[in-house]
């Protein structure tokens, strides 16, 4: 018995042997291949870039890879390279793929601003930001300030803002947040003299409460104090629209003095509002339609000055 065992295991060491030998020389060649891999052995000269690109150079990219590689087709460091790319402003986020025998495929996702930043930065559209060498003033995006380190609490509010007023025929073109948490933002009304102006204040307490109520008296504003359209502020008087108090606003024109049609003692009705003067301070007060809301709030109007002693915070 022991004799005929003799044969069979000589056999299946002779079957097993190509297989070690084959393990051994993959194995070597894999070391030797990566020993003489080097920039001149089997290196990548053609790179290419792509992606859609506004703001970032494509040959700037382009160079700066092929000054960082430092390896071959199979020794690349691509994780040094991506890293190094994303250090750049623009670039938001990077990949790389090898093509045999010699090509280097960069595809770059850039940035898009969505605002800027204190002035010296640009928020993305995740809120996130971001610093280029230079920043293009003459970019068609609203400008946002706040303090350090409040920029996605700013672009949240930012957000609510479109949301609030998206049927509004005026766009916001700064949003402001300043040291003591109190908001401010400044309108225009869209296709029209930018330098119209609006500045809006909302304060620091129950801001979205008063930016819808702000939302739902604008209309009756522009109409009072602009040209007669209800979409928008067209030729407007109105420098300043003060939301800072419990029920009601305040407006201050950008006359001298207070409108004729309150010096004369007139009232307008206007969508079942009335609009009477008031003898203190020129507040005009705009009594609030009671369709919608049974309590007994007015809105004031303030024509020559805001009046600050009615306010809820100062």
């Amino acid at each position: 018995m022991k004799r005929k065992n003799k044969p069979s295991l000589i056999k299946r060491i002779m079957r097993t042997l190509p297989v070690l030998m084959a393990s051994v020389a993959v194995i070597y060649l894999a070391v030797l291949v990566k020993n003489i891999d080097v920039p001149t052995v089997l290196p990548l000269s053609d790179i290419r870039v792509s992606g859609k690109l506004n703001f970032v150079d494509k040959n700037e990219i382009e160079t700066l890879v092929k000054q960082n590689i430092t390896g071959g087709y199979f020794t690349v460091d691509l994780a040094g390279i991506r890293a190094l790319l994303l250090q750049k402003p623009w670039v938001k986020n990077v990949s790389l793929r090898k093509k045999w025998p010699a090509s280097l495929n960069v595809f770059v996702e850039e940035q898009v601003p969505v605002a800027y930043w204190n002035k010296n930065a640009f928020l993305s559209e995740k809120g996130d930001v971001f610093k280029p060498a230079d920043i293009d003033k003459r970019l068609n995006l609203p400008g946002l300030n706040g303090p350090q380190g409040q920029h996605h609490h700013v672009w949240q509010f930012m957000n609510i803002l479109y949301r609030e007023t998206a049927l509004l025929n005026y766009e916001v073109v700064h949003l402001n947040l300043d040291e003591r948490r109190a908001w401010q933002l400044i309108i225009v009304e869209q296709n029209e003299n930018k330098n119209n102006r609006i500045d809006v204040r909302l304060g620091r307490f129950d801001t979205e409460k008063r930016l819808q109520r702000f939302v739902r008296i604008l209309p009756a504003l522009s109409t009072e104090y602009g040209r007669a359209s209800i979409d928008g502020f067209a030729d407007n008087k109105i420098k300043v629209i003060d939301m800072r108090y419990p029920n009601g606003f305040a407006v201050m024109s950008r006359m001298d003095g207070i409108s004729q049609r309150a010096m004369d003692g007139g009232a307008k009705q206007m969508d079942g509002k009335s609009l009477t003067k008031n003898k203190h301070s020129q507040v005009l007060s705009l009594a609030k339609n009671n369709n919608n809301n049974n309590n007994n709030s007015r809105y004031f109007v303030c024509s020559n000055g805001i009046d600050k002693t009615q306010r809820c915070e100062a």
